[in-house]
């Protein structure tokens, strides 16, 4: 039996704002811990820069298909994609998780530099790896997972390399700058991309590369720029750098801002099909609102799905339960339709 879901306003999810009583559960039984005996280090090159990630095998091994995983803005392979990528490794994928270029343990400079073209373009070399170990990977089976901005930036990898076969996306980012808008205010908005330009600017005719903050509970006079400048995702980064990602980095470049709130993953959808497109997300996420999780389904044209998952903000879906195994079983339900395990 379906239930149905009933949506807040995005006007009542803002109001209600950043609850701290969820950014961890109540019973600390539903916070998930990963295994790091389920994964294999390995390392692949995307346009000339060396990229390390984790390789996770189902208990049978065998050859399977394979699914490249991709994660939050700032995050590196050990926060949030390992929950995912274990559960769907025990449905018998073999799942890639790798830190994006300039972070993390990977190469590239400037270091910590987000740009979602230099992503897409990673997340492509990492099917041309998976497609290359033909020994546990048949190369004509692969899948995409993203969480977060991963999910946006999945679609748009999709969108552009037909060899990704079927996308799934969990409380992904699809309109970066819609967002932001959404959130700050027309007004508030522009004078945040007029402090970013300004910055990034200054930097550029001093030769330097400026830094600020990757979080921050809010904006002040002191802290101006940040990526992610709201107590939620404060919360999340910097308990988990500290317990399991001590490569995260608690800044990153100014110019990050430039591509990432100009990103929207809603045209690429529209020319993603026939790749079939999952959508899973949370009912009250205040840092990536809902009504662009229904805009990116709604533009998709291929074979689609959305689930809601009724959550009270948006890091629930990164490693707490009963979240993630909902999220998670909705994706393997999926994948089993359309990139089957076979035998």
């Amino acid at each position: 039996m379906t239930r149905t879901v009933t949506l807040a306003s995005t006007a009542d999810i803002l109001a209600a704002g950043h609850d701290p009583r969820y950014f961890l559960p109540e019973d600390p039984a539903l916070l998930l811990k990963a295994d790091p005996g389920r994964r294999e280090p390995v390392e692949f090159t995307g346009n000339g820069v060396r990229l390390a990630g984790h390789l996770y095998r189902p208990p049978a091994g065998g050859i399977t298909p394979g699914i490249v995983m991709m994660g939050p803005i700032s995050s590196v392979k050990e926060q949030t994609v390992p929950h995912y990528a274990e559960r769907l490794a025990d449905a018998g994928y073999t799942v890639l998780t790798f830190d994006p270029r300039t972070f993390g343990e990977s190469e590239g400079t400037p270091r910590a530099h987000h740009d979602p073209v230099w992503i897409v373009e990673d997340i492509i070399a990492a099917v041309d790896y998976l497609r290359g170990r033909g020994d546990i990977v048949d190369p004509e089976r692969i899948g995409g997972v993203g969480v977060c901005m991963g999910g946006g930036y999945m679609v748009t990898a999709a969108a552009r390399d037909r060899r990704i076969g079927v996308v799934a996306s969990v409380a992904g980012g699809y309109d970066v700058g819609g967002t932001f808008t959404r959130i700050m205010g027309a007004e508030g908005f522009a004078s945040f991309q007029r402090t970013v330009i300004e910055t990034v600017e200054r930097a550029r005719r001093a030769g330097e590369v400026a830094y600020m903050p990757t979080i921050a509970t809010e904006l002040t006079a002191d802290v101006p720029l940040a990526a992610m400048p709201n107590p939620e995702a404060y919360s999340y980064y910097d308990r988990t750098s500290k317990e399991d990602a001590p490569t995260w980095s608690r800044t990153m470049t100014v110019a990050s801002l430039v591509p990432y709130l100009a990103y929207s993953a809603i045209g690429d959808a529209r020319i993603l099909a026939p790749t079939p497109l999952l959508v899973v997300h949370g009912t009250r996420d205040a840092a990536l609102l809902p009504e662009y999780a229904q805009a990116v389904y709604d533009a998709a044209g291929g074979p689609k799905r959305l689930v809601w998952v009724e959550t009270h903000n948006h890091i629930e879906l990164y490693d707490q339960d009963p979240y993630v195994s909902l999220a998670a079983g909705a994706v393997v339900e999926w994948l089993a339709e359309h990139l089957p395990v076979k035998g």
